[in-house]
């Protein structure tokens, strides 16, 4: 990478005339001048076109995508494939950035020699005023620096960022590696962000506010829909398979990974369908549970301990934890949980029979080992 290397900066935009001109602005106003901005219009029905192409003849830095509407993954995928920078970067339209977020991303890998730089984030509202947040990914205050399997076990336990405007990478960690994001889907930053993190030599995160993040009623990340659960599903069987294939030598961590990932989304699932007052698919319920199941066993046949808060959690479904988030609902949703208990009921016992299958299979092992011993004395 040269002194001043060519950052292609990629913005999808879909029906968010309110926030455009304030991101736009972010971004050719940024401290770092050598940019690329491709603002790709994925078929906006609002004003967003026209504020597209007028922002493409103010500054020849910038040029426009327009396209049918596709989802943020094909927008995506047309702005990477027509990108010519060194560094790649993604900026989610609605939000914000700050005016040294490039350069001080270009800066830490020159300095370090890093390929992915990572950086902290905060949270605006609809009107840009600073919220409140609780994000553990921020709490660190110093410099880090991380190979690629310790980033992507961090990322995994979301003990670093999930989101791709929360870093800048080379633009050959994607274009070397036929990286895509998956078109028809929610959840993409989860589903593909481990592919990039695998693909870096050096991962340093930086103790610096550089993006911020806008908390809107009607963006993917604060809605639910029963699709929502199963794109997460996907997202991380995705990862999965990834890491799994990449690095072998970390498969049994992500199955403990999985294991806890998919209890968690289980109970979500119940607790976001109970509020939104959507019905429980008991298909999908069915095959959540057998999941869980399957992960369960692989576990303890890799002679691994559940971790406790995870068991309990699990324990809790088998027995029927629509009970514990639904008391304050109305009595139509009765059925709903007589439904969960009865696919909740199928599991009792099966795991019990695992384990203790499991440890018997130690104790004859312990004896004939005994009795081998003795043989030689």
């Amino acid at each position: 990478m040269g002194e001043r290397p060519l950052v292609s900066v990629i913005v999808p935009i879909y029906k968010v005339e309110r926030y455009l001109d304030e991101c736009v602005s972010g971004i050719v106003d940024q401290t770092y001048r050598n940019l690329e901005i491709i603002l790709v219009d994925d078929g906006s029905p609002d004003d967003c076109p026209r504020m597209c192409d007028e922002w493409e003849a103010k500054d020849d830095r910038i040029r426009v995508i327009h396209k049918p509407n596709g989802g943020l993954s094909d927008a995506r995928n047309a702005g990477l494939a027509q990108a010519t920078g060194d560094c790649i970067y993604f900026v989610d339209s609605d939000d914000a950035v700050a005016p040294n977020l490039v350069e001080r991303s270009v800066d830490t890998m020159r300095e370090y020699e890093a390929d992915l730089v990572m950086f902290k984030f905060d949270t605006i509202s609809e009107n840009g005023k600073p919220l409140l947040s609780d994000y553990k990914h921020n709490d660190f205050d110093e410099i880090v620096v991380l190979t690629p399997q310790e980033a992507l076990k961090a990322q995994v336990k979301a003990e670093i960022d999930g989101y791709f405007w929360s870093f800048m990478a080379t633009a050959n960690i994607y274009k070397d590696h036929d990286f895509s994001f998956p078109v028809g889907r929610k959840i993409e930053d989860m589903a593909r962000i481990c592919n990039v993190i695998g693909e870096a030599t050096l991962i340093v995160r930086i103790p610096e506010v550089l993006y911020h993040y806008r908390l809107r009623g009607g963006s993917i990340m604060s809605s639910w829909t029963p699709q929502l659960s199963i794109d997460w599903a996907k997202a991380a069987d995705d990862r999965e398979e990834y890491i799994v294939s990449r690095y072998p030598e970390l498969k049994t961590f992500m199955t403990m990974q999985q294991l806890t990932f998919f209890a968690n989304l289980d109970y979500e699932t119940i607790r976001q369908s109970l509020n939104a007052r959507l019905g429980i698919d008991p298909e999908e319920a069915d095959r959540l549970r057998r999941r869980i199941e399957g992960l369960e066993h692989d576990v303890i046949d890799a002679g691994e301990e559940v971790p406790e808060s995870t068991s309990k959690l699990i324990d809790m479904l088998r027995d029927g934890v629509t009970d514990n988030v639904a008391d304050n609902f109305a009595d139509n949703f009765k059925e709903m949980r007589e439904e969960w208990h009865r696919i909740s009921a199928s599991w009792r016992g099966s795991i019990r029979e695992a384990r203790e299958a499991k440890e018997e299979a130690r104790e004859e092992a312990r004896i004939a080992r005994q009795i081998q011993k003795t043989a030689v004395e």
